[in-house]
């Protein structure tokens, strides 16, 4: 967790130094200075880092982006709700800061991997690492603006003079994901030097889930099976685990949203209410709270172990106990209190990719190929067995039912890690689902707007139909 985040800020910081007029100049003689800090491997590493760390700001943008307007989770309190808010009722615009701020971020880590990509060597042993890893950290930035947002500029190279590009058409973009996840695969280590760089698996993890969500069946299955061949992950028996801290980057991990005390997440933050009896004084909540509704938590069965991770009541530091089931009012505690936190800001990796995924997304793309067969159903009740629910029988479903079957299991296994927007766009069920809990969703929503400020900034960048 603790590896790859101290990101160097100050690669950037040269950047900018580097066009100075010459009056404001002096000599430097740090091995880092803006005329040879791409020139070092210790200073392309630092660009690296940087990238990194804006590409995977994302996991926190998506855990905002996902829950609320999936109806996975309800906000009250705090200055976020007017943020979450539209969110939640599907009124939001371009004009919603957290568009922008993603949309800008994730560019980030794409100038940065770009710049990389252009001053390493594809041949030279220490170098050719740093460029799969920075086109791994380009291809996930990428995937992820294309997830919220369709095809956006290509923007592949830091030595493009025109940024005004306009964007490609569907199947070109999906080209250049799937070229590149797949070509950096080959180049990447099965283990990264440190946790939270790019490894193979990572990058065919991502290469599944991006073909399972463009409806790539027979790609996603050859890719899933791909991964449970090499026997490099497994499902870990105890779910709870999972997500523990002193856990992190398990065997059940591909790819996670590294974090850690001073660049983390607030999501916890988010939840519980000041009055919450926090286990460390170094612990801050905030007066926003996030959470699930009792039609969900009652879904699961009595024996299912995922559903431990709900705080149903509490005590609070008053000695007043309040009743959350039954009150729409239940907390996830799938991530932990961080004992290491600064204030609000917690060092948990947040799991993007876990083999549960890749078992589950097997199942559903060989369903939607064939209909139900024995080795979906395997890989549905190894994610069953470990939750501590009864196992399915071929015999009991079709493919429809086995459809509805996998995305509720989908619902309960990954409830909390930014699955459920997704999950119910690939299965057609995020408008009528939004319509049903009477929001006013249209066909357009399965998309964000583009930012106003980038349609502003760019007269080629078309907007999304319907905003």
């Amino acid at each position: 967790m603790k590896s790859i985040k101290n990101i160097f800020y100050a690669s950037i910081a040269l950047l900018a130094l580097s066009g100075c007029d010459d009056l404001l100049e002096e000599n430097v003689y740090s091995e880092l200075t803006p005329g040879n800090f791409l020139t070092t491997l210790e200073g392309k590493n630092a660009v690296l880092n940087s990238a990194y760390g804006n590409s995977q700001a994302k996991g926190i943008w998506a855990y905002f982006l996902s829950p609320y307007v999936s109806g996975e989770q309800w906000n009250r309190g705090g200055s976020v709700e007017s943020l979450i808010t539209p969110l939640s009722n599907f009124t939001w615009d371009s004009n919603h800061e957290w568009f922008s701020q993603s949309w800008s971020q994730l560019y980030a880590a794409i100038r940065d991997a770009n710049i990389v990509i252009d001053n390493t060597s594809t041949t030279n042993d220490k170098e050719k690492s740093l460029n799969a890893e920075a086109r791994f950290v380009r291809a996930l930035s990428f995937s992820y603006l294309y997830n919220w947002y369709g095809p956006v500029p290509l923007i592949v190279s830091s030595k493009n003079e025109n940024l005004q590009l306009p964007r490609p058409t569907d199947d070109e973009f999906k080209s250049f994901i799937e070229k590149e996840f797949l070509e950096v695969s080959e180049l990447l280590p099965v283990k990264g030097a440190q946790n939270g760089r790019a490894t193979k698996g990572g990058a065919l993890g991502l290469l599944c889930k991006f073909y399972l969500n463009t409806k790539q069946w027979q790609k996603s299955a050859d890719i899933a099976n791909q991964i449970i061949l090499s026997k490099t992950y497994d499902i870990l028996p105890d779910y709870k685990s999972v997500f523990a801290l002193n856990n992190e980057w398990n065997k059940e991990i591909l790819w996670a949203t590294s974090a850690n005390g001073q660049s983390g997440h607030i999501l916890v933050a988010l939840t519980f209410p000041t009055d919450y009896p926090l286990p460390f004084s170094n612990n801050q909540v905030f007066a926003a709270r996030s959470y699930l509704f009792d039609s969900y938590v009652n879904s699961f069965a009595p024996s299912d172990v995922r559903k431990n991770l709900f705080i149903t009541k509490y005590t609070n530091t008053s000695g007043t106990t309040f009743q959350l089931l039954g009150n729409d009012q239940t907390f996830s505690y799938k991530y932990e209190f961080d004992p290491n936190s600064v204030g609000a800001t917690q060092g948990n990796d947040l799991p993007e990719v876990r083999y549960s995924d890749i078992l589950l997304s097997y199942a559903e793309a060989l369903n939607e190929l064939n209909g139900p067969t024995e080795e979906a159903i395997k890989a549905i009740n190894k994610v069953r067995f470990r939750a501590g629910i009864s196992l399915i029988d071929l015999a009991d479903y079709n493919k429809e039912s086995l459809r509805d079957l996998i995305l509720q299991e989908r619902s309960w296994e990954f409830y909390g890690e930014s699955k459920s927007r997704e999950d119910q766009i690939r299965h057609n069920k995020f408008i009528t689902g939004a319509i049903a809990r009477g929001k006013k969703a249209q066909a357009f929503h399965v998309l964000f707007p583009i930012p106003l400020t980038e349609l502003n900034a760019n007269p080629n960048l078309d907007p999304n139909f319907g905003y």
